[in-house]
């Protein structure tokens, strides 16, 4: 008894458990196992499907053919260089007509024209089984109305919804209640009183819009139009009104639209005229207003003008310039230091004659005064020079003033010239100005009666356009009548078939999305961790290896003694080598604990069934049935449960009373014994300690059942005491959940886990089925059937295959 091999034996798998994902087969095998739930929505939406196909009243189409031509192919005919529209090139003018076709005005004219806002109120007849040529008036309010017949068919009367008579009249007679008339026709059935009823407009031209259908032709400018209903008298006429309310919408249309353009054009073209006779105005104006025709005469004169009023001023520049040194010098330095000769030489001729005659006293008078200090060899000091000096700067004086004032002179004449200079510019400038303005005004002039010309040859086009507006849609082929059509019965009913396996098929893989249980060997190993060790396949009945007779159709647990050829006893030979090549003479496999996570799931058949296979191979095996809460397998063994494990470890009896010995050849089998109060304390006790030793010393293999591992601690207590352990899972019973829970507690407390065996399996995987089936059809006692026992095999196949 070594647990001290703690690993998992098949590593740890992970998620995918080391698949390469999801064959096309593991999904066949989900619906498979939910076959009865797909067959049945199956079955139900197909019956659904064909109940409301029989339902459906029959249907008739009538057809049309329509020709959609240029609205304006006569204009362009008269008016090769009309223009086009833009909408003419990005938008379909046949999908366009389509649209209107199917629009809410033509569908009202249909309504208004035919009357068909009056419509019986049963389903189980038409408008012409009652009465034609119906009209309503469109303000009409909806309600309910009687048409009775008389007894022998001769009057009929319109009764209103209080009984009131509203029109008297005879079949084939128009029939006239102010608000509504029609035609009545003779009484299609027996019943004598048929009501109908006067429908809300929105409604009536509802229906005759969701009836209508249009196609184009590819490549052409035909338009195929269809109208079904269930009156077949009625569909024609409601296609050819609504091709004949389109033609007359299209040219209204058409001549709507050149009546405003005639309108609009004729506006612009007043507004034109108007336009023009201002500019030509404004022309006349202006020349009047600035008295000359021709600018380039006039432009000279001011040219030469401005040049000889250059020169004057350059001139009298030159003047000013010179006075104003003058100044300069004589503030500067007075006339003593300057050369008087000079200065008088140099002055302008149109300089002041005052100036001259200034510089020539001066000159005098410092000739006198050079000639009192010479001859008569006085100082300045001298009364006589000094009365000389005073008179030089008295004149000095003059000199100076007089060059100010006329400095100041020649400067009010420069500026009073600049200022002409300025005055004469501006009118050389105004003269390209003028010639701008009026070039501007006769530019305006050209563009006014451009566009007045332009507006004159859109009027032309405009009025061919009006007068060569008419219908542009042509009607080829007139609905001659109705033809019944299929209500798309087949169809509907293929439909629904096909919604059903889709529908059954969803349910089935959203239970399979539901379901948390552990099916496969893939989940085994996926999900524990650990290897499956057997597949034990679900049996409904055992048939006895020698004899033919049939024992109860319960699950018999000792299928390996009862049918050693049976699918499941092989399955068990194939779990008894598992667990032997896991087997190695450094650590043998001779104890093992068979439990599981939860109750009913098979441990104690599977505990049996091993036992008895190991005891096949010729080796001593005891088992012994350590589940001491509910005992089960002394009714398999058809023994006693007296004396028992219970009382061996009590010490009531010795293991040789309670023993049964060769229950089955080399099987020797402990029954649990009576309840006791404690069966964890016992188990866990020293006398099963020795007990198991003493088996282990005798017998070559121990085989224990166990009470389920999550109920309670029996089976870790034995399993701490065994080789290993054995969990044995329900195919779709056992959850995920507890199985990951159940090896989990076992390994925490260093329970070696050897794997799994998947029992009550019913071909849940390509893998198990492949393994049942072929074992199946290997049977040595197989035999070719035929006739009435061929089906009952084939019937028996299928039960366990479905389980």
């Amino acid at each position: 008894m070594d647990n001290e091999r703690t690993e998992q034996p098949y590593g740890d798998l992970g998620p995918g458990g080391g698949s390469l994902g999801p064959h096309l087969a593991d999904y066949w095998q989900i619906v498979y196992r939910r076959i009865w739930l797909v067959l049945l929505i199956f079955a139900v939406t197909t019956a659904s499907a064909m109940w409301a196909v029989s339902r459906q009243r029959t249907q008739y189409r009538a057809d049309l053919t329509l020709q959609v031509n240029d609205p304006l192919q006569t204009a362009r005919a008269l008016n090769p260089t009309a223009r086009i529209s833009s909408m003419e090139i990005f938008v379909d003018p046949i999908e366009s007509e389509i649209q209107v076709l199917q629009s809410a005005n033509i569908a009202r004219e249909v309504v208004d024209s035919l009357g068909m806002r009056l419509a019986p109120v049963s389903e189980d007849l038409v408008r012409s089984d009652l009465f034609r040529e119906a009209r309503v008036d469109p303000d009409a309010e909806p309600g309910t109305y009687e048409l009775a017949f008389g007894e022998n068919g001769e009057t009929v009367t319109l009764r209103g919804g209080d009984g009131g008579v509203l029109a008297t009249g005879a079949p084939g007679q128009r029939l006239d209640a102010g608000f509504v008339s029609f035609i009545p026709e003779s009484p299609p059935l027996e019943a004598r009183v048929y009501p109908v009823e006067i429908l809300p407009t929105g409604q009536a031209v509802s229906a005759v819009r969701g009836r209508i259908s249009a196609s184009p032709r590819q490549s052409t400018n035909l338009i195929d139009v269809s109208y079904i209903s269930h009156d077949p008298a009625l569909a024609p006429h409601v296609l050819t009104h609504a091709a004949e309310a389109l033609r007359r919408y299209g040219a209204e249309r058409v001549s709507v639209a050149a009546d405003k353009e005639v309108s609009f054009i004729e506006q612009e073209m007043d507004e034109a005229r108007a336009q023009l006779q201002r500019s030509l105005e404004r022309i006349q104006d202006f020349k009047e207003s600035r008295a000359f025709t021709d600018l380039s005469l006039r432009e000279q004169a001011l040219v030469n003008e401005s040049e000889e009023m250059t020169a004057r001023i350059q001139a009298l520049d030159e003047h000013r310039a010179f006075l104003s040194d003058l100044v300069r010098e004589v503030e500067r330095v007075g006339v003593s230091e300057m050369d008087l000769v000079q200065v008088k030489a140099s002055l302008p001729e149109a300089v002041n004659p005052q100036i001259g005659d200034l510089v020539d006293r001066i000159r005098d008078r410092q000739s006198d005064l050079r000639s009192v200090l010479t001859e008569e060899r006085v100082t300045t000091d001298h009364p006589r020079a000094q009365a000389l000096v005073d008179r030089i700067r008295s004149a000095e004086e003059d000199l100076l003033a007089a060059l100010q004032a006329n400095l100041r002179t020649v400067e009010n004449r420069l500026e009073r010239l600049r200022e002409q200079q300025m005055e004469l510019r501006d009118r050389q400038r105004a003269f390209p100005e003028l010639e701008n303005q009026l070039q501007t005004l006769q530019l305006q002039q050209e563009m006014d009666q451009g566009t007045y010309q332009y507006l004159v040859s859109q009027l032309y086009q405009a009025r061919i356009m009006e007068a060569a507006a008419s219908p542009y849609v042509d009607i080829l082929d007139r609905p001659i009548g109705a033809t019944e059509i299929d209500p798309r019965g087949r169809m509907n009913i293929l439909l629904g078939a096909l919604l059903g396996l889709l529908l059954g098929t969803g349910a089935a893989f959203f239970l399979e999305y539901l379901d948390r249980t552990v099916r496969t060997t893939a989940d085994v190993e996926a999900f524990l961790g650990i290897p499956a060790l057997g597949i034990i396949p679900r049996l409904r009945k055992v048939e006895e290896a020698e004899g033919k007779e049939k024992r109860t159709p319960a699950p018999t647990p000792l299928v390996v003694a009862l049918d050693p050829v049976n699918p499941a006893a092989e399955a068990y030979r194939n779990l008894r080598m598992n667990v032997m090549f896991m087997s190695t003479e450094d650590d043998p496999i001779r104890s093992l604990v068979f439990t599981s996570p939860g109750p009913s799931e098979g441990k104690s058949t599977t505990a049996l069934n091993f036992a008895v296979i190991l005891a096949q191979q010729g080796e001593r095996v005891i088992l012994v049935d350590a589940d001491l809460r509910r005992p089960a397998l002394h009714r398999s063994m058809d023994v006693l449960r007296e004396p028992g494990l219970t009382n061996v470890l009590v010490g009531d009896a010795s293991l040789k009373e309670a023993l049964r010995p060769n229950v089955l050849p080399n099987l020797d089998f402990l029954p649990a014994g009576p309840f006791p109060p404690n069966p964890s304390e016992l188990l866990n006790s020293r006398s099963m300690e020795r007990l198991l030793e003493e088996l282990e010393g005798e017998f070559a293999h121990v085989v224990l059942d166990s009470p389920p591992v999550l109920a309670v601690t029996d089976a870790s207590i034995l399993g701490a005491r065994m080789d290993g352990v054995v969990v044995v899972l329900r195919s779709g019973k056992t959850e995920q959940k507890a199985a990951e829970r159940s090896v989990d507690q076992l390994r925490r407390i260093g329970i070696r886990v050897f794997g799994a065996v998947l029992n009550e399996v019913t071909a849940a995987t390509p893998e198990e089925s492949y393994y049942l089936q072929y074992y199946y059809s290997y049977r040595p006692d197989r035999k070719e059937a035929g006739g009435l026992s061929k089906v009952r095999q084939t019937l028996s196949r299928a039960r366990f295959w479905v389980g």
